[in-house]
């Protein structure tokens, strides 16, 4: 049952990141497929790098979009719905959509995509401190003996991103509250989107992490609140550091 239950959490915890594969030219023109949003989102993504769009910056019109993309104006409003959720892009009225402003600290290093991108994922970290904090608490009083199981198992095989957020959801299932667990998943999902998946290649701190979350599993187990909290801050402020001292351009 418990192996069971680890890769249930494993396979939950897939997520995809965003690979941009369009290249500008004098035309890009984006293949047709079911959900063709997706791709210009890609697309929209590789024009701020590839003409050097700043945060507080405003991108082309949608006329000259639409036009090199190869799509229709409904399909582009979608992307820029899919940009906007994620916080990279801002719509004023009348005036055009810019590239979220941000006041947060970055690397002089980072391309203009990637700028972006630190702005977005620091709100992420700030969202998933908010909740991820009191979810700590919440599990050492309502995780199962299985649940406490399954985390140590969790906590002692990160060698992933995909690991790291399996973990991370199944400190939230052990809430027993479904809601708490969908805002944690959406918040991890959108990290992996965002890229903050980069930052678990080094060895090195795949190593402290995984002691962070070994230890994190252990005061959940010991049904210590006040230890499992401030190691959840710990952990995420450790995530945030890695994410703010990347200097290889990579978000």
């Amino acid at each position: 049952m418990l192996d069971r239950t680890v890769n249930w959490y494993s396979q939950c915890s897939e997520v995809g990141a965003v690979v941009s594969t369009t290249r500008e030219t004098s035309r890009l023109l984006v293949p047709h497929a079911p959900r063709r949003y997706e791709a210009v989102v890609d697309g929209l993504l590789e024009l701020v790098e590839a003409r050097g769009i700043r945060p507080g910056q405003a991108l082309p019109t949608e006329r000259e979009l639409a036009e090199l993309f190869g799509v229709s104006r409904n399909v582009l409003r979608q992307a820029f719905g899919v940009l906007e959720e994620r916080g990279l892009l801002r719509t004023v009225q009348g005036s055009g959509r810019y590239l979220r402003e941000t006041t947060e600290p970055r690397n002089d290093g980072l391309g203009a995509r990637a700028a972006v991108e630190v702005a977005s994922i620091a709100d992420v970290l700030e969202a998933r401190t908010l909740i991820e904090v009191r979810v700590a608490a919440l599990a050492c009083d309502r995780r199962t003996a299985e649940q406490a199981q399954t985390l140590a198992v969790l906590a002692g095989r990160l060698t992933s991103w995909e690991d790291n957020l399996a973990f991370h959801c199944a400190v939230a299932a052990a809430t027993q509250n479904f809601v708490l667990e969908r805002l944690v998943r959406q918040q991890a999902e959108l990290a992996g989107e965002l890229h903050q998946r980069e930052h678990y290649r080094d060895p090195d701190e795949l190593d402290l992490m995984r002691g962070e979350h070994q230890a994190i599993a252990a005061a959940i187990a010991a049904r210590d609140g006040a230890r499992a909290q401030e190691l959840v801050q710990r952990h995420l402020e450790h995530a945030r550091r890695v994410v703010f001292t990347s200097t290889d351009g990579t978000i």
